[in-house]
């Protein structure tokens, strides 16, 4: 009777018969031609037939062996549609949220809140990242400053996003103005001009300023650096600033620059489990915070 074959010696048979040798396959699957060696004899013994014709030259197949090949073949093909299966599965259970740097910032310090108390759902945080398409599976959800219009696209209204002026503790006591309105033109201003749209806020600022900017950064990050370290002012959300322990706020809240933030999710795969688990506890994370986007915190 002869011996069960074992799926890794048909593996490292198609790689040799691919290779015509020992040397080449075993560049390829990262063994030792001996160990090649010994799998191939084990499946010639397994299946009770000689598969190569073995030279100085390589190893040539047997007609046994050119048929064997072809169906090896065969099961390959369906074992990488298994694989790609297993794959597609995994990454199923991976959410991937698409938001800006301050709401990414915010959510990144309360990521414990935000991850699911059970199962092994991965999240994805794509931060500073306004543009991703939802519709074409870019990101699963999105937190978006208005409401989608797109068909295919779900919204739910979460919060107000009030804005205000922020400066360093240390700046402000420095720098008493900052809580007046000459702070326009007596105080340092740090803004933001990134590549690409020009911020609302700093269009705002533009409007106000009677020098310019001490300043202008490409990225929030770097904005959010320099304030915190105390180069001067600059205008925030309020759940960034009023959220920072380095920083105080010096304005009233600026109702131009004010929005209603949106939940935005693929009406295909909301309902799934592991995505819609995600929205649920975004959305429980924000309505817990509302006073702190809504600029009312205590700490305002």
């Amino acid at each position: 009777m002869y011996e069960r074959w074992n799926w890794d010696d048909l593996r490292l048979f198609i790689a040799v018969a691919r290779g015509g040798g020992l040397s080449m396959a075993a560049d390829r699957t990262q063994s030792s031609a001996p160990t090649l060696g010994r799998h191939i004899l084990a499946l010639e013994r397994a299946l009770g037939m000689d598969l190569f014709h073995r030279s100085k030259d390589g190893y040539i197949l047997t007609t046994a062996g050119l048929e064997l090949l072809e169906i090896a073949e065969n099961v390959e093909a369906e074992a990488t549609k298994i694989d790609r299966w297993r794959d597609k599965e995994l990454q199923s259970r991976k959410v991937h949220i698409a938001v800006g740097f301050w709401t990414g910032l915010f959510l990144a310090h309360k990521i414990a809140e935000l991850r699911p108390r059970k199962g092994d759902i991965e999240l994805a945080l794509i931060t500073g990242v306004n543009d991703l398409d939802l519709l074409r599976h870019q990101a699963d959800i999105g937190l978006r400053s208005r409401r989608p219009v797109q068909t295919g696209l779900t919204g739910q209204k979460l919060s107000r996003v009030e804005f205000a002026v922020y400066g360093d503790t240390d700046y402000v006591d420095a720098n008493p103005l900052s809580k007046s309105h000459r702070r326009f033109w007596e105080c340092d201003w740090i803004t933001v001009l990134p590549s690409g749209t020009k911020p609302q806020s700093t269009a705002w600022l533009e409007t106000h300023l009677e020098k310019d900017a001490l300043l202008s950064c490409n990225s929030q990050a770097a904005l959010m650096a320099a304030v915190s370290t105390g180069a001067g002012l600059a205008v925030m959300p309020c759940f960034a600033g009023d959220a920072s322990p380095r920083l105080v706020r010096c304005s009233d809240t600026i109702g131009e620059l004010a929005y209603d933030q949106w939940l935005v999710s693929h009406d295909e795969n909301r309902d799934e489990k592991h995505i819609a688990e995600i929205l649920d506890n975004i959305a429980d994370l924000i309505g817990r915070h509302r006073r702190l986007f809504e600029g009312m915190s205590a700490a305002a």
